[in-house]
């Protein structure tokens, strides 16, 4: 669906290319439109105070002045969120879950500035040695080219 703020539309692709208003048309169905719902402008007081209390700028006592329910509620929420923080795994659930986890299956090596030459053959080739093998199967390949 093209947008009426795209730049593209009346330049590249001319004006016959609907845009989304006029697809829709201009008369927009009730329901897309913001429409404040009853009873909401008189709680708008009561709803700001307890923000600005959850914000730090008011204090608990004018929110409880404008609704002592949410003011409860919150103050569970805030109880709860701080308990759950300070739960930790108890040491033997901890303990069972690293007792399940298999051992690894190759020993760890320190990292040397010499290799022994069996540790060369069980990595492969060094990278040098592959370079030079496989730049000699390329002029191999070439001079074989040129003889057929």
């Amino acid at each position: 669906m093209l947008d009426r703020h795209e730049a593209h539309n009346d330049r590249d692709f001319g004006q016959d290319m609907p845009t989304r208003d006029t697809a829709r048309g201009t008369d927009r169905p009730m329901a897309d439109r913001e429409v404040p719902l009853p009873g909401t402008a008189a709680a708008a007081g009561t709803s700001l105070v307890i923000h600005q209390w959850l914000d730090g700028e008011a204090s608990e006592a004018e929110a409880r002045r404008a609704d002592a329910g949410q003011v409860k509620l919150w103050n569970r929420v805030t109880a709860e969120a701080d308990q759950r923080r300070r739960m930790t795994t108890p040491a033997h659930l901890a303990a069972n879950i690293m007792a399940a986890i298999p051992a690894a299956s190759t020993a760890t090596r320190a990292v040397s500035g010499t290799a022994s030459a069996s540790s060369d053959a069980a990595r492969g080739l060094p990278m040098g040695t592959a370079a030079a093998i496989g730049a000699g199967l390329f002029v191999t390949g070439v001079m074989i080219g040129k003889l057929l």
